[in-house]
């Protein structure tokens, strides 16, 4: 029969490594999660970092954009009033040199009326239809100048609608900040210390259960005897023990051949 001691003893160390090595797994498990927890977080702030560079060299290239914008537009409101201001100039020189015509060709009907003796209404209306030409080059005039300030004013309306469209392409680029990514969630760790007194526990357990489950029960009962009384033996029957009978005890006084 096998010692119960050593079976127990066997049951309890073999629960205790397997115990002892199921918190060792649960150990390095919980070690991964966290490096894997670590690792994502580094990437997160890794990528952060780099779409906050991004974003502020895209503020830097939509700032010299935009100032680019602004002095192509400014360019082109300056190149416009330049050509309004010829128009204007070269107005007021034909009109100043129509004058001039208009005076000479005054003179001269003058001049001519007067070798010729026309006098009075004639000569009047004469020199009223001289001043009438230069009013028809006035009128003339007036109409290219207001159509050309016309022609300006759309001009600078559509140079802003443009300066207003490149302005919001540019500022669709930067228009919304990065933010950070949501963090990644914390590993759930497992209780090693838990796992490891409940796994020694139940080796205990174990053990326990293989003792008293291997153990042999016990052959008598002490108390009694074959001859009579507890007291001892009253004249033929050997003794009882805890072990069992006592066959070393007997009477010499008995015969056994009688």
């Amino acid at each position: 029969m096998c010692n119960p001691v050593a079976l127990a003893v066997g049951a309890v160390a073999q629960g205790a490594i397997t115990a002892i090595g199921q918190a060792q797994q649960t150990k390095a498990a919980n070690r991964a999660a966290k490096k894997q927890y670590e690792y994502k977080l580094k990437i997160r702030e890794n990528r952060w970092m780099r779409d906050k560079l991004l974003y502020k060299s895209k503020r830097v290239q939509y700032q010299t954009n935009l100032d680019e914008s602004n002095m192509a537009a400014q360019r082109a409101y300056t190149q416009a009033q330049i050509n309004l201001n010829n128009v204007r100039s070269q107005a007021m020189l034909d009109h100043a040199e129509d004058f001039k015509s208009m005076l000479k060709a005054e003179g001269m009907l003058e001049a001519g009326a007067a070798e010729r003796g026309v006098r009075g209404k004639s000569v009047n209306r004469i020199l009223t239809e001289n001043i009438a030409k230069l009013g028809i080059a006035n009128r003339a005039r007036t109409r290219a100048l207001t159509q050309t300030i016309d022609r300006f004013n759309e001009a600078n309306q559509n140079v802003q609608r443009q300066l207003r469209s490149r302005q919001n392409e540019l500022y669709s680029q930067v228009a919304i900040s990065p933010v950070p990514d949501i963090p990644p969630p914390q590993p759930v760790m497992q209780n090693v210390n838990s796992q490891l007194f409940l796994g020694l526990a139940s080796a205990g357990i174990s053990g326990l259960t293989t003792y008293y489950s291997a153990k042999a029960p016990s052959v008598g009962d002490g108390g009694k005897n074959d001859g009579g009384d507890s007291g001892g033996d009253s004249g033929g029957g050997s003794k009882k023990t805890s072990f069992g009978y006592d066959y070393t005890d007997y009477s010499p006084n008995i015969n056994w051949y009688q």
